[in-house]
């Protein structure tokens, strides 16, 4: 295997850890009743999948590996946590998403309930776990892109255009691309994912073109990105739009231009002490996604007056200690020995 196979971009890790702080500061606001704080959190789904997109072809784009090997390599990464989400929302929701087994089976294989198009609305992809849309979309591209990762360049670049056409339909009609997590947006979600992991392969392919290294500068502006408040958007008439869809081109900027430049930035391995925190918060970030609705739900559930909005101040900060102090424990003591144990077994 050649050495840039098994490298480890140490920055992109502190990269990502900035994004799963964002989307879980995010997802407080909204669960305490105060949404418009960190109002962009949800543009760190599509950091992750320009992340992906990158690491994913660094390590396999010329790697001599099978695709069931492939495979297993993704399931040993993502189903530990994925499998203790879904079980502690099984438990703890059980009585509010029926039907029980259906649901958790679908939760467990991370296959999306989509019901009948005349039944699209907008209930939740998995029941049991909510944010488990995104790594079902990030497995499903993730796995197609296997067998193309040697594509021409000219097919990378359509598929960027393919995909960055439909995303700039949906920035354009919905003023932004906050898509994919439900039944009526699956679809687009697959086009919202393709975009961004496809921006991502393109960095690696183009690595050499990257701008000198840095680290904290990547970090404030992905974070600043994401706190930026909601821009104001056309109000819809009809089948015209009044106006210009502010938010949605703010998104658009984003995803592929800021991004990129990020994870190309960020693609070195500081030494010292900054490179160790950037592993040891790049361990906790995804387990810091993964579990921090199941930990909020527990939360609700030991606080007496959990429906009545909106919480106190004091417990979104507390929510987000313990989210923290759950992704490093869930890491330490679940995630990384049930992989090393997969692993070994491969």
């Amino acid at each position: 295997m050649r050495e840039h196979e098994t490298q480890r971009f140490a920055a992109l890790d502190g990269l990502r850890a900035a994004a799963a702080l964002g989307v879980l500061l995010y997802h407080v606001a909204g669960w305490t009743g105060r949404p418009g704080w960190f109002a962009h959190g949800y543009l760190a789904v599509d950091f992750f999948f320009c992340l992906s997109g990158f690491v994913l072809a660094h390590a396999f784009e010329r790697r001599q590996i099978g695709w069931p090997a492939y495979v297993w390599i993704r399931v040993v990464r993502i189903w530990p946590l994925l499998v203790l989400s879904t079980v502690i929302g099984a438990v703890l929701t059980s009585r509010h998403s029926p039907p029980f087994w259906p649901n958790l089976a679908r939760g467990l294989l991370l296959v999306p309930r989509l019901g009948h198009p005349a039944d699209w609305t907008f209930p939740s992809l998995f029941p049991f776990n909510p944010l488990a849309w995104s790594l079902c979309l990030e497995v499903i591209v993730s796995v197609l892109w296997f067998p193309l990762r040697r594509l021409p360049d000219l097919g990378l670049m359509a598929v960027v255009l393919l995909s960055g056409a439909m995303m700039v339909y949906v920035a354009s009609t919905l003023n932004g691309i906050e898509t994919g997590w439900d039944q009526a947006t699956f679809w687009w979600g697959v086009a919202r994912a393709s975009f961004s992991f496809s921006l991502g392969w393109v960095c690696w392919r183009y690595r050499a073109l990257a701008p000198k290294p840095r680290l904290l500068a990547p970090v404030l502006a992905l974070l600043a990105a994401m706190a930026v408040p909601l821009l104001p958007g056309p109000p819809w008439t009809g089948l015209a739009w009044n106006g210009v869809p502010w938010n949605g081109l703010y998104d658009l900027a984003c995803v592929a231009m800021l991004f990129p430049m990020l994870v190309l930035v960020g693609a070195h391995d500081p030494q010292g002490v900054a490179g160790a925190v950037c592993r040891t918060t790049g361990d906790v970030s995804y387990p810091l996604y993964a579990m921090h609705w199941a930990t909020w739900a527990v939360m609700l559930r030991l606080y007496p007056y959990r429906w009545e909005l909106p919480l106190p101040a004091w417990f979104g900060v507390l929510g987000v200690f313990v989210a923290l102090a759950t992704a490093w424990a869930a890491f330490r003591f679940y995630d990384a020995p049930v992989r090393r144990w997969l692993t070994a077994r491969s």
